[in-house]
């Protein structure tokens, strides 16, 4: 039974860590074309292949991900679907609707939005950070038999509550970013939205763990009454 336990909570630590990378690889990739295509622009452009250079750097740092939505949603066939890809197969177009993309534009965003941004990130890592640190307690802790107890039930609500703090600072991120977009860009026949964005894994990992630690100290809070009692 230990071990199938432990063994779910090495797919759950995966799961979590998977969620640090992710936030840390992009926050480091940001911070890193921002720096370069800062100082490519200091630079002095000297000949076109230098402009070109800078332009394709300037390209990949205002890079953007988005989600659409059809402006009709009321079930027919050719609103729905209304564009079209290239099938090689056949040698035709045939009828498509785009869901995400990847798309280069300058936002206008002020230096209180990006320094909102940032914070939010940082504190989006932080609490990811800490909920693996305090997962890794739980986890030695029930392999030493210490399972019932209020120190275990404090450690599953502070990690419910990280874990919901990280996803609240990853969608208000996103969120923030969707409002810059809208100002800059729209697309034929599509609505710029926030869905698919988020990845709500973290979210449902905190309130599981809100839940098992509600569980944990009633069964507790039960058992010393009984103890009580007797």
């Amino acid at each position: 039974m230990k071990r199938r336990l432990n063994i779910f909570c090495v797919i759950v630590m995966l799961v979590l860590c998977y969620s640090v990378v992710e936030s840390a690889y992009y926050m480091c990739m940001g911070i890193g074309l921002g720096a370069k295509a800062g100082m490519e622009a200091a630079k002095e452009m000297k000949d076109c292949d230098h402009l070109e250079q800078h332009n394709d750097y300037r390209a990949l740092t205002n890079m953007k991900y988005i989600a659409l939505i059809p402006h009709s949603l009321d079930g027919k066939v050719q609103e729905l679907l209304c564009d079209s890809v290239y099938n090689e197969k056949s040698g035709e177009y045939v009828p498509a609707m785009h869901a995400m993309m990847a798309v280069s534009v300058k936002t206008q965003e002020g230096a209180v939005s990006r320094v909102v941004s940032g914070l939010l990130d940082f504190v989006q890592l932080a609490a990811i950070v800490w909920s693996i640190v305090l997962f890794v307690k739980l986890i030695v802790a029930i392999n030493r038999s210490d399972i019932f107890n209020w120190r275990n039930i404090r450690r599953l609500r502070r990690l419910g509550v990280l874990l919901i703090v990280g996803f609240g600072c990853s969608l208000l991120v996103e969120y923030l970013s969707l409002c810059s977009l809208r100002e800059v860009l729209s697309l034929q026949n599509y609505d710029l939205v926030l869905s698919d964005m988020v990845d709500i894994t973290t979210f449902v990992l905190g309130l599981t763990a809100l839940i098992v630690a509600e569980v944990f100290a009633i069964g507790l809070k039960m058992k010393e009454e009984q103890e009580l009692t007797i």
